[in-house]
Formats: structure tokens, sequence, C-alpha cells
């Protein structure tokens, strides 16, 4: 095995293995090469002996394995992704009822959440950036979503590693936007209406519940007679409450992300995603959030196949990992960019270990310690030890599953997150939740806030912090409102290094027992 070294100037190597190209035709290479210069991919070729000639001279890298595009989640908060799994005490029917009357959501998950998010002394809005977006690295994510505009200095922290859709760095690739909470119906018209009329994806949260108030939030999308804020440039997210007619309407136009495992576990159901299907829609995948989702997408892909197995088999394996790869590329309008692997595209590419078997069952297999190397732009990003020869100024050794891995996690110029390791984050995010109690009193109070106190929020919490413009204050919250918090034990950063995370899920009372039973 050649190796080639990242040195800040041309790049030009080749990554030769069974390669899944997820390109309409379904191209697959059982030995093939793909040709990369800088942060593009040239040629993707059957065989070494059909490499241009430009490419002669080119480090090549036998990974003996498979290797697919970068995988891509429509869903997720990412400023959640540091908090353990929440023990959800009851059966909800709407997400209204826990965001806003269940007091243990406030103690281990908004309470959390917003003292170490908006925490600027020890750094943790800074450390828990660094340590999610990791997270999402080791499962092969190359894309993702979920930060909201509330804060200015937030969205620069998930800008770099891997690339967000709300926050890309690259202006070639569209900017989304997107709505977490409810619309109220008179704000359907006043925003949702001009937000798709910029024809950019918009991301809202829709029917979230199985109540007859959560399908109302679909029905509020007819703002005026026979007029509906429905457009391509929508991608719904949940849908749980939506009808087989509901699917009709949406699916002329937008798409959804499904996110089972958070559905069942707060819900005890997820979307009719037969129905889904049936009517034609556009179906992504997403792992929603820590406190009631998969650790990432790797995990979420095995949900899907057991719960489409518990519907006869609705998709395929290739359907499933189309819905992390070009599907998503699709929806959001960068397909052009990412998505497949083809000549012109972004070299954002995910390589598992193992070349034998049906592909895309063996994506969906995978776990974080099978993966063999995630490459961004050309640029590996993490990756086994040894197997992509990362420049030593640069990496940082982690062990994922016993085994270790390469993290190469600088950027240029001033990148707002410079010098923070994962293992520092780490350290920081472990104390803060151990010692959760004892930071309640090192909050900046509601009387120094009183006095316009400027200081903008530092992460963006999308659920708990209405938005605040950039340069803007900080909302005064009392610390005798508070909820009152509990050490609490920063997470295993992978599920392959986190023997008690299937346990929590399977004790969940919600779980439906096919998904218990083949857990």
């Amino acid at each position: 095995m050649a190796f080639f070294r990242y040195a800040g100037a041309v790049r030009r190597y080749i990554l030769v293995g069974r390669v899944v190209t997820m390109t309409a035709q379904n191209q697959l290479f059982p030995n093939g090469a793909i040709c990369i210069q800088d942060d593009s991919i040239v040629a993707v070729v059957p065989d070494l002996a059909q490499i241009p000639a430009a490419f002669a001279d080119a480090s090549v890298v036998d990974t003996q394995g498979t290797i697919f595009p970068g995988l891509i989640e429509l869903h997720n908060h990412l400023s959640y992704n540091f908090l353990p799994l929440w023990t959800v005490p009851k059966r909800y029917t709407n997400r209204n009822q826990w965001r806003t009357t269940e007091p243990s959501y406030d103690t281990f998950v908004a309470g959390p959440a917003r003292l170490l998010g908006s925490n600027y002394d020890v750094d943790y809005p800074r450390s828990i950036a660094r340590f999610v977006e990791c997270r999402s690295l080791m499962g092969g994510i190359t894309t993702t979503q979920g930060i909201s505009a509330s804060s200015s200095a937030g969205s620069q922290y998930y800008q770099g590693l891997i690339r967000n859709v709300e926050a890309p760095a690259d202006p070639a690739f569209p900017k989304a936007s997107g709505q977490t909470l409810d619309y109220a119906p008179a704000d359907i018209a006043a925003k949702l209406v001009p937000a798709l009329a910029s024809n950019l994806p918009f991301f809202y949260h829709l029917s979230e519940g199985t109540d007859a108030d959560a399908r109302q939030r679909f029905l509020d999308l007819q703002f005026q007679p026979a007029k509906w804020a429905i457009t391509a440039h929508l991608i719904t997210i949940h849908c749980t409450a939506l009808q087989a007619a509901d699917f009709t309407r949406l699916s002329q136009d937008a798409g959804m992300v499904w996110s089972p495992l958070s559905n069942f576990l707060l819900y005890g159901q997820t979307s009719d995603i037969a129905q889904a299907k049936a009517q034609g829609m556009t179906i992504a995948l997403g792992s929603d959030w820590s406190p009631s989702g998969s650790k990432n997408i790797l995990g979420e892909l095995k949900i899907a196949r057991i719960v489409s197995g518990n519907l006869g088999g609705l998709f395929t394996s290739e359907e499933l990992v189309r819905m992390v790869t070009s599907t998503p590329a699709k929806m959001l309008g960068w397909d052009g960019l990412v998505g497949t692997i083809q000549p012109g595209k972004k070299a954002d590419l995910l390589i598992v270990d193992g070349v034998k078997g049906d592909p895309f069952d063996l994506l969906i297999d995978t776990t974080e310690s099978d993966v063999l190397a995630v490459v961004i732009g050309g640029r590996p990003r993490y990756g086994r030890m040894g197997f992509l020869d990362f420049d030593a100024g640069r990496q940082e050794h982690v062990l994922v599953g016993g085994i270790s891995y390469s993290l190469d996690l600088t950027e240029p110029g001033s990148d707002p997150l410079a010098g923070l390791s994962l293992a520092t984050a780490t350290t920081k995010l472990s104390y803060g939740l151990q010692n959760l109690p004892n930071l309640v009193p090192a909050t900046p109070s509601a009387t120094l806030m009183a006095l316009n106190m400027p200081r903008e929020p530092a992460i963006s919490i999308d659920m708990e912090l209405d938005p605040v413009p950039p340069g803007g204050l900080i909302e005064a919250f009392s610390l005798a409102a508070a909820p009152p918090l509990q050490p609490m034990t920063l997470p295993p950063i992978t599920a392959v290094d986190d023997p008690g995370f299937i346990p929590a899920i399977k004790a969940n009372p919600n779980l439906p027992a096919f998904l218990r039973n083949a857990l």
C-alpha cells in the first residue's frame, strides 16, 4: 500500500477498492480506481490500467475496502449531541408535551443544553461543537444538518470540519435555512411562503406527534383556498401524524426526512412510511439527536432496516443507502457536487472495511470501528492509523472500538475551533456534565443580563432559545426558575464504545416489541 501526504499544495492521488458510485445507473466497480486532485474527483475507472495519463505518477492507496460517497444526514440537532440518551418517562402524542410540560426533559435535556451551550467561561460552546462534529465524522457523515441562525458565532463553530447545510463554507453549495418549532397559522403566509420563494432548501419540522393537533400543522400549510406552502424546496422532517392523502399532496413537490428511532422512543410509532413510499415521497434519513436518537446515521440505517423488515421488506438495502447519499444530495440541490462518486464532484468519500457480499448490506452493517477512512473535499479527516498518511502536525490519535484512528481537525486561517482537540473538548464536557449543579451559580445572573450586558449566544440551542440577532442580548433567565440539575455522565462518542446504549434503548417504555426484539 502506498500513501500520500497532505501538504497544503496540489494533492493528486488514487484510491483503489470496490467502488459503489450510487449513480442512477448504479455503477459498481469491484476493483475500481478513483482519481482525486485537490478537492475533486477527476476520474472513476474500472481498474488502475485505465487511469488518466496525468495520474501516472500519483500515489496509489489500495484500500482493500468498499468506497461509498460520504454520508449525508438531513435531520439532526447538533448542539444537543453531547447529552446521554434521555430516559423517556411516558408516551407522548405531540412534541409540545415533552418540550413544555415534562420536568425530566428540563432536568436532563433542556437545562444542561442551555447551561453549557451559553457558558463562555470554560469554553463549553466550542467543546460541544468539536465533540458533536467528531461524533458525526466517526459515523461516516460528511454533510449534516441541524443548526439555526440564532447565533452567528455558533454557525462559525459548525463551519469547516464537515459540510453543514445551513453554513456551507464553500459558496458553490446552496445555503439552507429552516424552522424547528411549529409555525403559527398566520406565519405560514408571512414567513414560510417567502422563505420558499427564495428557491433555497428550507427544513421544517412538520406534524411531529400522533394527535390531531400535530396533523393540523400540516393542514395549516394551506394558507389560502387552493394555495399550499409546498414547493420542491420544502424539506419536511418527521411527518408522523400525516395520513395517506397528506402524503399525496406533499409528494407533488417536497421531500421528507424520516427519523424512526426518535419517533418510536417518544411517540411509540413512526411515520406511515409505507404510505409515504406508496404516494411517491422522496425520503431521506436522519438520526435526530442524542436524547432520543441513534449515535449517528450508521445506527439509524440499522433501525430503518428493522422497520422495513417488519413492513415486509418495504425498502431494499440499496434504497436505504440512497436515503443517506444520492437522495439527500438531490433534495438539497447539491447533487451536482456530492452524493455520488463521479468525475467533477467533490471528493467526499467513506471507505469501509470489507469487499465481500452485497455492498449495501455491508454499509448498513458497518459500525464505527469498521470505518477505514472519511475523506471530505479530497482531504482525509478521519481514518485508521497508518491507513492514510496524515500530516504529523495535523493529527490527533483516538481509539474507537479498540482500534487506533487519526483525526485531522485543523483549519487554515482564523478557525474558531483552532487549537481545540477532541480530547480537550471531551475532558471539558465530562467535567461540565459531572458538575452541572455547581455550574448554575457561575452563570451570568439575570440581574447582570438586565443591565444589557452585550453577549451573543455562543451556540445555537434551537429548541430552547428564541432567535437572537447577531450582536444582540442573551435573554435573561431566572436562576430560581431553572430546573434542578443533577450530575450527568458524558456518553461515549461512538455506539461501539458504549455497551449501555442498546440496553438503554430497549428499556424505553414506548419501543415496539418487534424493534426491541431485533436490537
